[in-house]
């Protein structure tokens, strides 16, 4: 994968920056590699005025900056469902997994009522917090012999904080993927949702449905993980 630095113009406070651009190279085809550039897709940040964007240079709207403006957004940005657990936080997970970037990107969509990419993000805000979680575990079974009870305490409230929101996450993206029949890769996060949820029978029954459509390898992957 190649990746080249543009000077872009931000849609919103029209100042310019340098901002990474990666080629990922994609066919019609519905394979493994097409669908997880899909689901991987990248961010741009202004650093200016903090907008966010697939193309900073596109998307902005008036709906747009009053969904910027608004107490849900600030709530995800600043991540402020794990303020009980600020202790344990490690400000570096959170920079290198920008869950909050991605869960705020598809709240500005969904108001946009463009409901098909919101899910998209939402499905990466996913994937992100999936990771924070294991990084966070990973970090207090490191440090368990160091930790006071009571910082293990705010460990186990970080993470369930974490877990509770990836639930609230999925059963989002549950409710708005069933709208999109007819898009391939919408109904491959759905699957992927389902199987998150040990819903095993429905995400292979989905599945089933759309093999057909799939390459080999694509369906193997989804295959395996609900064997």
């Amino acid at each position: 994968m190649n990746c080249k630095y543009y000077t872009k113009i931000c849609a919103r406070c029209k100042k310019s920056d340098d901002y990474i651009v990666f080629d990922r190279n994609c066919t019609t085809d519905y394979n493994l590699e097409n669908y997880e550039n899909y689901v991987n897709f990248d961010l741009q940040q202004c650093p200016f005025c903090g907008y966010i964007s697939d193309d900073i240079e596109k998307g902005y709207t008036m709906q747009t900056e009053e969904t910027i403006k608004s107490k849900e957004y600030e709530y995800l940005y600043k991540y402020s469902y794990l303020q009980p657990s600020q202790k344990a936080i490690n400000k570096n997970f959170l920079v290198s997994y920008p869950a909050n970037l991605y869960e705020c990107y598809s709240l500005v969509l969904f108001n946009n009522k463009d409901y098909k990419n919101a899910t998209r993000a939402l499905f990466k805000t996913v994937l992100l917090k999936e990771t924070l979680v294991n990084r966070f575990t990973h970090q207090m079974e490191e440090d368990i012999e160091d930790l006071t009870n009571e910082e293990i305490a705010q460990f186990k409230s970080l993470i369930k904080s974490l877990n509770d929101s990836i639930y609230k996450n999925i059963e989002t993206i549950l409710n708005m993927s069933k709208n999109f029949e007819n898009d391939i890769f919408t109904n491959l996060i759905y699957v992927e949702c389902l199987i998150k949820l040990n819903k095993m029978q429905h995400a292979n029954q989905l599945l089933t449905k759309l093999k057909s459509k799939l390459n080999c390898d694509l369906l193997a992957y989804l295959q395996n993980k609900i064997n």
